[in-house]
């Protein structure tokens, strides 16, 4: 009579490892040769084996619960008796996996149908034919719900941790005249902390220094040094009351969105606008003739064909209330006047006589590479401020730069003396909203600029003033960081080697007062001070998301919110390749069934 095939088998998983038939144990994945004693052996002395087998005892005290068994389906089957491998994942196994799975979805800003495409479908059953991905629904509803629960607990976590915030808000309106403000909180990293729906009727400063005051109050007061908006009326209203009810913290305006309204009342100016005008009609004129068109494109091709550029081979018209329309615009037609004018001169060729005019006047494409330059200058500084390493500090050196270059390009311009007297104007007010005292003592804290002589002695003053402000906030000796304070612009004590000033060169000012100079009294409120950012730039990235969520389709407000706030803050919270949670009881399985057969 044949053998009875061992009970022990149906705990172990055949594999190949080596080229060799193996066995893996199910429950702690060791691998042993095909031998029923040394697999009993194991089975007794294994610790997870025991652990289930109590667990969930069967008739003959072996585990009758679903485990989660690796799945080979390119192995033959080789259990004794010919018997085929089933996979099973346990309900714990599929949660654990439905919330991985959820976050790379939101991480990744991916189409929560992902779940539902067959190409999707088939590759998990690839990977594991046991598992079911949770579907569109899932994804909108409870998993949405638990992650952002998860990832808020973070952010509110790493609030906590933070010895200096920023609170940052912004807000825009749609044609329905709803608006919509965003919050952030820079820890100096920015976090997205929330966004509220208001009515235009109810989008007032009050509702605003209300809503700026709650959030203050949330976040702790003591831990808050600035508020940073954007230029709506509304915003700058509600400045006052803010400062009024938390006197330590200044309220700055964003010096991005103040240098784009500058660079709209340029282009606002009369004569500027008469270049527009003359611009557009030419560019207009020759891409809506589609002979003049296809001329104008293999002119240029050929012109452009020996530069190995595809450049200047179209004409841009103006796009978008972005800097770049307009000057893309100008481009457009500095890089095709050759093949525009000879395309006037042709005598196979009809232009119309004030196009051609147009084009013939030297005058005008003058004053377009004028306008150019100047509109460009202005974008330049523009792109600078909305970078991510733009810093507080920098603001009083580019308006400084950006006074000088104006000044020099205004009388070669296309403006006339009235124009150029009224843009001065408009920059004055320009750096009244951008530049404040806070902007003056950081530029005078950050060791880079030590030395320079670019604030007047009233912008020395009111950086006094902040400093000393904020010594009593932090109930630190006001003449002891004063004092400290002389010592650091003279060059004395601590900082009289040519070291400690070569080192700042290679890491923020703000980790440069808290790594070498911590000892000093000055030190809290430096630090404090040079990590708040000048602008509201991570509050427009969250608009064009708010925008392209909504686009998914029948997801809720409420729904819409959780998933920017989640695919914004995963990014910033996002752990190391090397960290992630594991199950539960599971730290010896961290990496797949197939890795730990190799």
């Amino acid at each position: 009579m044949p053998r009875l095939p061992s009970g022990v088998w149906k705990h172990f998983t055949p594999v190949i490892k080596d080229g060799r038939e193996t066995v893996m144990c199910n429950y702690c994945s060791k691998t042993y040769t095909k031998n029923a004693t040394k697999m009993q052996m194991h089975l007794d002395k294994c610790k997870e084996y025991s652990v289930f087998s109590q667990q969930s005892p069967g008739p003959d005290g072996s585990s009758s619960a679903s485990i989660p068994v690796p799945s080979f389906s390119f192995l033959p089957s080789a259990t004794p008796g010919g018997q085929f491998l089933i996979d099973s994942v346990d309900q714990r196994s599929q949660a654990y996996a439905d919330e991985c799975l959820a976050r790379a979805v939101y991480a990744t800003s991916s189409p929560l149908t992902l779940t539902d495409n067959i190409y999707w479908k088939r590759f998990f059953n690839v990977l594991r034919p046991a598992y079911c991905p949770p579907t569109r629904e899932a994804l909108s509803t409870h998993l949405l719900d638990y992650e952002y629960d998860r990832v808020q607990s973070q952010v509110h976590e790493a609030i906590g941790k933070a010895d200096c915030v920023t609170i940052i808000c912004s807000d825009w309106s749609n044609t329905k005249d709803t608006g919509t403000i965003i919050y952030i909180v820079a820890t100096p990293a920015p976090l997205f902390y929330k966004c509220t729906k208001t009515k235009k009727q109810t989008h007032s400063c009050t509702f605003i220094a209300q809503e700026l005051k709650e959030i203050i109050n949330e976040v702790g007061p003591q831990k808050v040094f600035a508020v940073v908006t954007d230029d709506a009326p509304e915003m700058m209203a509600a400045w006052a009351e803010v400062e009024e009810a938390f006197p330590h913290i200044s309220v700055i305006g964003c010096t991005a969105c103040g240098t784009q309204k500058f660079f709209d009342e340029i282009v606002a100016q009369p004569s500027m606008k008469v270049m527009c005008r003359r611009a557009e009609q030419v560019v207009r004129y020759v891409t809506e003739h589609k002979l003049l068109a296809e001329t104008f494109r293999c002119w240029q091709t050929t012109k452009t064909r020996s530069h190995s550029s595809a450049n200047g081979t179209t004409l841009a018209l103006p796009a978008g209330s972005d800097w770049t329309s307009v000057v893309n615009m100008f481009n457009s037609l500095l890089e095709g006047q050759n093949s525009l004018q000879e395309m006037t001169a042709s005598p196979t060729l009809d232009v119309e006589a004030s196009i051609r005019a147009t084009i013939q006047d030297a005058a005008f494409w003058k004053g377009l590479s004028s306008s150019r330059n100047l509109l460009y200058l202005i974008g330049n500084y523009i792109d600078y401020m909305k970078r991510d390493d733009t810093v507080l500090s920098g603001v009083v050196d580019m308006f400084s730069q950006l006074r000088y270059h104006i000044g020099a390009s205004l009388p070669g311009s296309v403006l006339h003396s009235n124009e150029q007297k009224a843009v001065m104007i408009s920059l004055d007010r320009c750096h009244e909203f951008c530049v404040k005292p806070i902007h003056a003592a950081a530029y005078m804290l950050d060791p880079k600029h030590v030395g320079q002589q670019t604030l007047s002695g009233e912008q020395i003053n009111s950086a006094y003033y902040v400093i000393s402000n904020l010594s009593h906030h932090l109930n630190l000796d006001e003449g002891k960081v004063l004092g400290s304070f002389a010592r650091f612009s003279a060059k004395q004590g601590l900082w009289k080697g040519a070291g400690i000033w070569s080192s700042c060169q290679h890491v923020s000012a703000s980790t440069w007062w808290k790594g070498l100079c911590s000892s000093e009294p000055l030190s809290p409120v430096a630090s404090a001070i040079l990590q708040i950012p000048p602008t509201t730039g991570m509050c427009e990235s969250l608009q064009s998301r708010f925008c392209n969520t909504k686009a998914q389709g029948s997801l809720s407000a409420d729904s819409v919110h959780k998933l920017v706030t989640v695919q914004t803050n995963l990014k910033l919270l996002e752990p190391g390749e090397c960290e992630y949670a594991p199950l539960e009881s599971e730290e010896d399985r961290k990496v797949s069934f197939q890795s730990e057969t190799e």
